[in-house]
């Protein structure tokens, strides 16, 4: 949004440049830019807001020392300069330490006693599960119980079960645990629904990262008779490492339970 006063644009933002998405733990400073020009710099101000323009995190009046406020007090280095122009040194954000209660949207706010641009981007720091799990319940009614858990994710994750590729109808809870996320979903589907042997998948996206996380197991409509050895099979993939854990399937179901104990799921 552009504002002039008797058609003479004094101000305009170039570009801002904001880290669209990072792992948390990754970096230890980042650098938000407001690239500006300007053909007068009477009154100029430069200021960013975080979230809406209740919020504002910095502000720098030329050639006054910048300002840094609300939830980036006490986080940017003050000194950093991102050019030698004496107009636009201090227009951008350093940030020490940059954590979760970071991630939001960022307005670069840029005027003059003439006129005023802004511009907006988003910024999501997130933390991979500390623990992803799935378990299969056969129930003695004829029904399979399906129980998929995360935790310790950032932002808010979503979870879907799906069978033979087929998404099913499912249960979910999600808490807030020292400011990261435990979701546990559980479905369950008619067993003579389901083909002889079918994938079992649990998906975990989080929306915000562009991260995906899943967990696979097969699944026997006639279980093998006692004198074979069961087959197991888990897999676990994330977009950012591409590595693949396996878990014990007792300590997956001892884990399971009690997450699902302590969510009260019924």
């Amino acid at each position: 949004m552009v504002f002039s006063y008797g058609g003479v644009q004094s101000v305009r933002i170039m570009n801002i440049r904001v880290p669209e998405v990072f792992q948390y733990g990754t970096k230890d400073a980042i650098t938000l830019d407001c690239d500006f020009v300007t053909n007068n710099v009477t009154g100029l101000v430069v200021k960013w807001f975080y979230m809406d323009r209740s919020q504002p995190v910095y502000q720098w009046i030329p050639p006054q020392k910048p300002q840094a406020l609300g939830l980036l007090k006490h986080k940017l280095d003050l000194s950093y300069k991102v050019s030698q122009n004496p107009y636009t040194q201090h227009r951008a954000l350093r940030i020490l330490s940059p954590g979760t209660e970071l991630t939001g949207n960022y307005t670069c706010v840029v005027s003059t006693f003439l006129s005023e641009d802004e511009r907006t981007r988003p910024m999501t720091i997130f933390v991979p599960e500390t623990r992803f799990d799935m378990i299969q319940d056969r129930l003695n009614d004829g029904y399979l119980n399906i129980i998929c858990s995360v935790e310790g994710v950032f932002p808010r994750p979503e979870l879907v079960i799906l069978a033979g590729n087929r998404p099913l109808n499912a249960k979910s809870t999600i808490k807030i645990i020292e400011g990261r996320y435990t979701a546990l979903t559980s479905a369950v589907v008619r067993i003579d629904s389901l083909p002889p042997t079918v994938e079992i998948l649990c998906d975990m996206n989080i929306p915000l990262a562009n991260y995906f996380s899943r967990k696979r197991d097969i699944f026997y409509r006639d279980p093998p008779s006692n004198d074979q050895e069961p087959t197991f099979i888990n897999a676990h993939t994330a977009r950012d490492n591409g590595h693949s854990r396996k878990s014990s399937p007792i300590l997956v179901l001892i884990s399971c339970i009690a997450l699902f104990h302590c969510l009260k799921i019924t």
